[in-house]
């Protein structure tokens, strides 16, 4: 994808999805930045043979914990926010990365079965609501489940969103969530998990979000529940035959739960081709990256939002991830920046805002997350 507000990953990533090498050349994916989250072990993953499509009805969801409130007595920042423009930049350009053949689906759209019908679906979007932290975990993750809270409500945050597994990858959430979910449920922390379906095969990949959503993880349940859906770039086949398969059924498994779609930014382009339309039906949420590089945060928050909240609410993805090794600024945002990403937010009408990713979020980061008064 290339905008002027929106540089590409010219150096590749290989993605495999369906069994096909793909070359990720685009900057915002989540899919092709595995991290080491922290340092204390977890206990293990679930055995392989646990059931997909348990026979046992959907659980009710419900937000029966503590409200986290934000009071702050003087703003770190004045507010509102002025602009914040990064430095440095522009960053040193790259040489360009080799052309990749374009990947085919292991299920032909010809052998797609149809979308099942739409479900009826009111979900409570508390969850979404406020400021969040993503984590990305992988399956040799160990992750400090007493830091991640300890900052978490440090910052007050109103939820973490954990990657629980990939089309690549498969699920392996379990321990992770395990040990997370009641921990941030006690400490009033709602808990999204999110996922990477390339949809080559749509419903497998909606198979394994439905056990992701119907599994309880140490007695309790997910909150939120969100696919990360991205480009043929990233290796995701996003036809919007596909996305109807594909969110169909986890809507129809999932009334009552909060299904926000990760969606790319709504660029002119992306606006002309990605399917936004096709997802907006089964979806609650829109959440569009928005990793501005070099770009004014406030100005590239207020163009992400506009579009989408005519359709959907809108959760927006903050950045906090050094973008150099996928082309773009070098070095973290500073405070002042995520200061105007989250106050433009919130002036523009957004539910809630977050940053990715947590692993490489240092203090000035956390300090500008943590003062930002927004509570749900």
């Amino acid at each position: 994808m290339v905008t002027p507000v929106r540089l590409l990953a010219l150096a590749s990533a290989v993605v495999v999805a369906g069994g096909v090498a793909v070359a990720a050349t685009q900057t915002g994916s989540h899919e092709s930045r595995p991290s080491a989250e922290a340092t204390i072990p977890t206990p293990p993953a679930a055995s392989p043979s646990r059931s997909v499509a348990p026979t046992t009805p959907a659980p009710t969801y419900s937000s029966a914990r503590p409200t986290v409130h934000n009071v702050e007595a003087k703003p770190l920042y004045p507010l509102p926010a002025g602009p914040a423009y990064p430095h440095p930049c522009p960053p040193p350009p790259i040489p360009p990365g080799h052309p990749v053949p374009p990947p085919k689906p292991k299920v032909p759209t010809s052998k797609l079965p149809k979308p099942v019908p739409l479900a009826a679906h009111h979900p409570n979007l508390r969850a979404v609501r406020g400021k969040g932290m993503w984590i990305t975990t992988w399956q040799d993750t160990k992750l400090d489940v007493p830091q991640v809270i300890a900052k978490a409500t440090a910052a007050h945050l109103t939820q973490l969103w954990l990657r629980t597994g990939g089309t690549k990858q498969g699920f392996y959430g379990h321990h992770a969530l395990d040990a997370l979910l009641p921990a941030a449920h006690r400490a009033g922390l709602d808990v999204i998990a999110w996922d990477f379906p390339a949809m080559s095969d749509p419903v497998a990949d909606a198979n394994r979000a439905i056990r992701t959503i119907t599994t309880a993880y140490g007695g309790e349940h997910i909150d939120g529940f969100s696919p990360d859906i991205e480009t043929i770039n990233e290796g995701t086949f996003n036809a919007p035959a596909r996305v109807r398969v594909y969110l169909s059924r986890v809507r129809a498994a999932a009334p009552n739960l909060p299904l926000i779609a990760t969606v790319m930014r709504p660029t002119p382009y992306q606006l002309r081709t990605y399917p936004y339309a096709a997802e907006a039906p089964y979806v609650d949420v829109f959440a569009p990256m928005v990793y501005w590089s070099c770009n004014e945060p406030g100005a590239l928050a207020l163009e992400s939002y506009r579009p989408l909240a005519k359709m959907r609410p809108v959760h927006l993805i903050g950045q906090s991830y050094n973008m150099a090794p996928e082309g773009g600024r070098h070095g973290l945002p500073t405070g002042r920046e995520i200061w105007r990403f989250l106050d433009v937010a919130k002036r523009a009408g957004a539910i809630g805002a977050s940053l990715y990713v947590y692993s490489e979020t240092r203090a000035p980061q956390w300090t500008a997350l943590g003062a930002y008064p927004w509570s749900r």
